[in-house]
């Protein structure tokens, strides 16, 4: 069985409460070396859908990360990574993980967590494309004070050379109050006239219009004025990528992987962390 039709098949079965599937060996690995050490975190990263999809969240920073730099050796470098917080799943292949420990993140596990196979690709976008993505990303955000139930998976983490500030008070559409791009501010509301063009890294599934961003991105991964990029890099495997950046950036207990808050939300409900 390949890994992509494994993937779809846990995401369909691993439902919680669904249990393990039921054919042979349910619990195979997805990699060669399942308890390979990549790296440390540095604090318990939450999985469950209110912190991967309503919050900065570590794990998703780090996909983040990981994409922007994959085009560094080329002339396609990156100026921004992305990463949607539906592809950080809490269900395991046999186990549902709704905190991974601070302490060593194996290969194993990171396997599962970011569990589809999607190739990661960096394109042009134009200014006012790079300002209505991040107002579809936060489009789905609830006000403070009401409760996060199943937010959707659109909610993008950006990489560490990016900062936004986010209003939920506004209206949908409006929500994006400040956006910095490596150091530079764009403006708001986006020129329509702009020449600027952002160079953005992020997984094939959302270039292809996955998770409702197909009127923004359009046509761009297969246009060749937009200079896509699909990383030879490991496959081009977003998992692989993201697994590799954590054992060169966080290899040891005294570096190792936190959160940062590159994303600031204002009047946006914010999930509670466990106590422990």
């Amino acid at each position: 069985m390949t890994r992509p039709l494994l993937a779809a098949l846990v995401a369909a079965a691993l439902a919680p409460g669904l249990g393990c599937l039921a054919y042979n060996d349910p619990c195979q690995p997805l990699v060669d070396e399942p308890n390979l050490v990549l790296g440390y975190l540095g604090e318990d990263v939450y999985l469950d859908r209110p912190f991967a999809r309503h919050d900065n969240n570590a794990l998703g920073q780090l996909a983040a990360d990981s994409y922007q730099h994959v085009e560094d050796d080329s002339s396609s470098r990156a100026v921004l990574g992305i990463v949607n917080g539906g592809s950080i799943r809490a269900e395991g292949l046999c186990v549902t993980r709704t905190m991974l420990p601070r302490g060593p993140l194996t290969d194993g596990v990171l396997h599962e967590v970011l569990l589809f196979e999607n190739q990661v690709v960096t394109v042009n976008l134009t200014e006012k494309e790079l300002v209505d993505m991040f107002e579809h990303s936060v489009g789905g955000l609830l006000q403070a004070g009401q409760p996060i139930g199943s937010p959707p998976g659109a909610f993008l983490h950006i990489s560490e050379s990016t900062t936004l500030r986010v209003d939920c008070e506004y209206p949908r559409g409006q929500r994006v109050r400040e956006l910095s791009v490596g150091g530079t501010p764009v403006p708001l509301p986006p020129r329509t006239d702009a020449v600027a063009r952002y160079r953005v890294a992020m997984p094939s599934f959302l270039l292809e219009g996955g998770d409702g961003y197909g009127p923004i991105f359009g046509n761009a991964g297969n246009d060749p004025a937009r200079n896509p990029a699909r990383s030879q890099k490991l496959g081009g495997v977003d998992s692989n990528i993201a697994g590799a950046y954590m054992k060169a950036t966080y290899p040891t207990d005294a570096r190792p992987l936190k959160e940062a808050e590159r994303i600031v939300f204002e009047n946006c409900a914010k999930p509670a962390r466990p106590s422990r």
